[in-house]
């Protein structure tokens, strides 16, 4: 998930790196500074001893707490240079969807969790791709009602509800659980990106002028239904 303009730079470069690594971009923002702060700290770490910014994170599904925090205007967006632009919006967010199989395979660390990893309870972290299906709670991600489908990419969606409530007891850690991530050490490669999301067409024909120019072949699709 990230700002759209940021993509021109990510395309360019054929990478996005990770916050800690010497080659990161300088990019536009859609996050809460303090939580960045924190995860590039020593609070948040991995197992092999390495801060959360040394990897780039994703989601398992579009619909999250995060995504919901963007769309109430709750998350600023700050220019590279740090400014302030005001409130951030799900209309210039892009996804950048990738397949889990495709960054096992690609010789780098990485890690997976059961919930967010900027959680007050410490999440538990995976590296073995065999421990995948078992280790998220892929019952709160399958549940109807569903949305978000990508069928472009045989993406089935995800449960349209990720706020937790007191009942039934598996819903009381709801939002943590569908905030678990996959970590990828140092930088996410262009061409490890099974396609890129974006909300409407406003930004449609400039994002794909940009993966035309990069000489990569990455699919965008239009999908509202993924997004708030």
């Amino acid at each position: 998930m990230t700002y759209y303009r940021n993509l021109q730079a990510y395309l360019a470069a054929g990478y996005l790196f990770a916050k800690n690594h010497p080659r990161m971009q300088a990019s536009f923002r859609i996050s809460y500074d303090d939580i960045v702060a924190r995860r590039g700290g020593t609070m948040f770490t991995t197992p092999c001893g390495s801060n959360i910014n040394g990897f780039v994170p994703f989601y398992f599904s579009p619909i999250t707490k995060m995504a919901y925090s963007i769309h109430k205007g709750n998350v600023s967006l700050k220019d590279p240079d740090g400014s302030n632009k005001g409130a951030a919006s799900m209309d210039d967010v892009a996804y950048l969807v990738v397949d889990p199989d495709k960054l096992f395979a690609s010789g780098r660390s990485f890690w997976f969790t059961d919930i967010a990893c900027n959680s007050g309870i410490p999440p538990t972290y995976k590296n073995s791709p065999l421990d995948l299906k078992d280790h998220v709670d892929w019952s709160l991600f399958d549940e109807p009602p569903s949305i978000a489908q990508i069928t472009e990419i045989g993406y089935h969606g995800v449960c349209k509800w990720q706020q937790d409530r007191d009942l039934p007891i598996e819903h009381q850690m709801r939002s943590k659980k569908r905030m678990a991530e996959l970590l990828i050490r140092d930088y996410l490669r262009m061409d490890e990106v099974s396609c890129i999301l974006l909300k409407n067409a406003a930004h449609e024909e400039e994002v794909r002028a940009w993966v035309e120019t990069s000489g990569t072949e990455i699919p965008v699709y239009v999908k509202p239904g993924c997004y708030f």
